[in-house]
């Protein structure tokens, strides 16, 4: 009785843990199943990268005979490990390898990251390289750039720099003031206001009124106070707005030009292609390599093999693995193309004719049509991205609240009115910019419902300044 209960027990803690990993499988976008992938090649022995690209996928294993397979007692005879057809079972397809669906036809080249790019500390150290500087000053100049952040801004209280190098602080500012003559302009810099104000010194504008905002009216310059900074230097509105387009074109964060900190290459893991009238998903897996039970150890396991009964122990346990592996990974493909499939559907439209054609569509709406539970669109649809006509968006774009009806009562999605706000800001006069307002009551006169609010709250997210900070004097 304990031993059934023993048996029962391993049974569900080792379903629960396949079905964790499906899950994560299903979370992970193209780039990091490949990776997921190269790693179970590396630990499991039985796969191997397989060697043509023309097999399809055939996998038949009955799976209630390797879970029979794998839960064997060590205290067994060895004749039960034979109950299982092996013959049978290893006669069958040994490979895995992607669907004949798997884009490759007008397949876009992604732009290679580089394998190697100088850094900013490098890059600053090249430049005090011929300078002539004592033994000391080179080492406290090189402590100074190794404590700079990646975007060249020096957060670390210079006291503390002092300390650490063993030097007085006049020595640190001497050394920092060397650091903030190389290039790029505003590097060594310890707050946003030293960054603007290097840049302007360099640029040989130390009595411009830019330079006279950034030093005295820092202020007014973050609230944007137009009138009040104009008021207080004795100019006009229109020389402080000259002065800000000045500054606007100056490089707040001086280290990214030479060490960008740019994003990962976006590799879109669906591509949505309209093929002779017809709308088509395909999974764009290329990436993933594909996989091949290796033929050696599958000999193992058939009946006369003189391998030992821990070694097929040890094979059987691997083979179940790697077929499980196998299969989540058909799954995988076969859930997204569903989850993208009713999007497609859903979003006709926007397919059709491009941004910001989009429909009101939920999380929900999906998982109803697909019958599958709400989790589990999510994390379909969480990181993952899809190639379109209109170019590579995340699937979380394709889903966007209603927000009131149109005069016919169709829905209207949010995106639709952010797309509208964006227009109007675009097309305003800049003397006199469009307060949230004027927003909304124009919005509310072509058929949108918004209040101020949702406007403010949808200008913010656009990344859209408000009316004030958006005024040109002329």
């Amino acid at each position: 009785m304990n031993l059934s209960f023993d048996l029962s027990l391993r049974t569900d803690q080792k379903l629960s843990f396949q079905m964790i990993q499906s899950l994560k499988l299903l979370q992970v976008n193209a780039m990091q199943l490949e990776l997921l992938v190269r790693e179970e090649l590396e630990l499991n022995p039985v796969l191997e990268l397989a060697e043509s690209e023309d097999d399809t996928i055939e996998d038949d294993v009955p799976s209630d005979q390797v879970a029979e397979s794998s839960q064997l007692d060590d205290d067994e005879p060895a004749s039960a490990e034979d109950e299982v057809d092996w013959e049978e079972y290893l006669d069958d397809s040994l490979e895995y390898n992607r669907n004949t669906d798997t884009y490759e036809a007008g397949q876009e080249f992604y732009e290679p990251s580089p394998v190697y790019q100088k850094n900013l500390d490098e890059y600053l150290e090249e430049q005090i390289a011929d300078k002539k500087f004592d033994e000391k000053e080179i080492l406290l100049i090189k402590y100074i750039i190794g404590c700079l952040d990646p975007d060249g801004y020096l957060r670390q209280p210079l006291e503390q720099v002092a300390e650490f190098a063993s030097v007085n602080v006049l020595d640190a500012e001497d050394a920092l003031s060397i650091v903030q003559t190389l290039d790029p302009p505003g590097v060594g810099a310890r707050d946003l206001a030293e960054c603007l104000s290097i840049q302007l010194h360099r640029a040989g504008l130390d009595d411009s009124v830019a330079m006279k905002i950034i030093t005295e009216e820092w202020a007014l310059f973050e609230k944007m106070k137009i009138p009040e900074i104009a008021r207080r230097l004795g100019v006009e509105p229109r020389d402080v707005q000259a002065a800000l387009e000045v500054i606007r074109h100056l490089n707040p964060k001086p280290g990214y030009s030479v060490s960008p900190d740019r994003p990962s290459s976006i590799i879109p893991d669906l591509i949505v292609e309209k093929v002779e009238g017809e709308w088509l998903v395909m999974i764009n897996d290329k990436y993933v390599p594909s996989l091949h039970i290796s033929r050696t150890y599958a000999e193992m396991m058939r009946r006369g093999s003189t391998a030992t009964k821990e070694t097929k122990q040890y094979i059987r346990e691997k083979f179940n693995g790697a077929t499980w592996l196998i299969r989540a990974i058909e799954q995988r493909r076969t859930t997204m193309t569903k989850v993208m499939y009713a999007i497609l559907d859903k979003q006709k439209v926007f397919f059709e004719q491009g941004p910001p054609n989009l429909a009101p569509l939920k999380l929900q709406d999906v998982a109803d049509v697909i019958g599958m539970h709400i989790s589990t669109i999510s994390r379909v649809t969480n990181g993952k991205y899809a190639q379109t006509p209109h170019g590579v968006f995340e699937l979380k774009y394709f889903f966007t609240e209603a927000l009131g009806q149109d005069e016919t009562g169709a829905d209207i999605s949010t995106s639709k009115i952010k797309s509208r706000l964006a227009e109007l800001v675009a097309a305003e006069d800049k003397s006199d910019p469009l307060s949230d307002q004027r927003i909304a009551e124009t919005l509310v006169g072509e058929g949108f419902v918004c209040a101020r609010r949702t406007v403010a709250k949808y200008r913010e997210q656009l990344k859209i300044l408000p009316a004030r900070m958006r005024l040109v004097y002329q």
